[in-house]
């Protein structure tokens, strides 16, 4: 699953390629860009000559990268300027989960909050049909529903004498693709491992999980 764009002319100096960004070159077929993707063009003058008949990119100032806020950036070429070349292309990478999960909402479910008696009522609340869910341990279940995840803190719905098993038992029934149940935290660990850097992965990792090609 890709969660942003780099595209470049020139060589990316100090920069390991990430497995999570696609990366275009100036040989690349330009028209294939997912531009709903949070993306950078590394050069100045290459993107004003490349994308002329953009006029977002047109209107883009030199003195400020961000062209859109959490999709679009530029940033210069190694030869325009060294420093903001490295500095910059390292905190797009940086930023990108944030830039990429912005699009979603989450609610966090909270019983007392949102005064939920008991599971029909908790079901009431969220969609009569979801895209999937993840449950993690015993800990916490997100319920995906196109660009809401709904977040369900397990040790407080235990402790209010919540059926657990109930809720896991009726979101199956409403859940479009395979759901995710992981008992150990082996689904966590193994993306944690790729997304290292992502503090809020637990959270959005139902996302990357109903992209993957096999669910």
């Amino acid at each position: 699953m890709y969660l942003g764009n780099i595209i470049y002319e020139k060589e990316l100096v100090n920069h390991d390629k990430s497995d999570y960004i696609q990366y275009y070159d100036s040989k690349s077929d330009l028209s294939l860009i997912d531009f709903n993707l949070p993306t950078l063009i590394v050069g100045w003058s290459y993107m004003m000559n490349t994308f002329k008949d953009n006029e977002l990119i047109q209107n883009a100032d030199i003195l400020h990268h961000r062209i859109e806020t959490n999709k679009l950036y530029w940033e210069f070429s190694f030869e325009e300027s060294k420093s903001s070349h490295v500095t910059g292309i390292k905190s797009f990478t940086d930023n990108i989960f944030e830039f990429y999960f912005s699009q979603y909402k989450y609610i966090n479910l909270d019983p007392i909050f949102f005064q939920i008696n008991d599971v029909d009522e908790l079901m009431d609340i969220l969609p009569k049909e979801i895209d999937s869910f993840y449950v993690y341990k015993h800990d916490m279940i997100y319920v995906l529903k196109d660009k809401i995840i709904w977040g369900l803190n397990l040790d407080i719905y235990t402790f209010f004498k919540f059926d657990v098993d109930e809720i896991i038992s009726k979101l199956e029934d409403r859940s479009y693709k395979p759901i995710h149940i992981d008992n150990d935290g082996y689904l966590y660990m193994k993306y944690s491992k790729k997304y290292n850097n992502f503090e809020k992965l637990k959270r959005y990792l139902i996302v990357i999980l109903n992209h993957k090609k096999d669910v």
